[in-house]
């Protein structure tokens, strides 16, 4: 069983170019990992870093996609509301939105992020 803290320090280390942002979240927490305050941090990082490094973005996308498919609910839950719901509404983030995978961009629609689907 994975706890959402595990997921996120997985996260981490499977892309250690996100170490640096995981430093300033410790710092200014005073040492503590807060899951879905992290990966809004990550949702705002994909959002800017898009256009200039879209494989980096993607593969950090298609990560959390696999990742919600196979998690716990509690993980599903931090995926689904720590990373979706800090994408910027279209027409700001709709690049981001369109580079989710299916079943977090159901999750977009859900949270109205997208139209939903018929």
């Amino acid at each position: 069983m994975t706890t959402s803290q595990d997921l996120v320090r997985r996260l981490v280390s499977d892309f250690p170019d996100l170490q640096a942002m995981m430093d300033e979240h410790l710092a200014d927490q005073e040492g503590e990992l807060l899951p879905y305050l992290f990966l809004a941090d990550v949702a705002r990082w994909a959002h800017k870093a898009l256009d200039a490094d879209p494989e980096g973005v993607g593969d950090v996308v298609d990560w959390l996609e696999d990742e919600f498919v196979i998690a716990e609910p509690a993980e599903q839950d931090l995926i689904g509301l720590g990373f979706v719901e800090a994408i910027p509404f279209p027409p700001e983030g709709a690049a981001l939105l369109l580079r989710l995978g299916p079943a977090l961009t159901h999750v977009a629609a859900e949270l109205g992020l997208l139209p939903a689907a018929d």
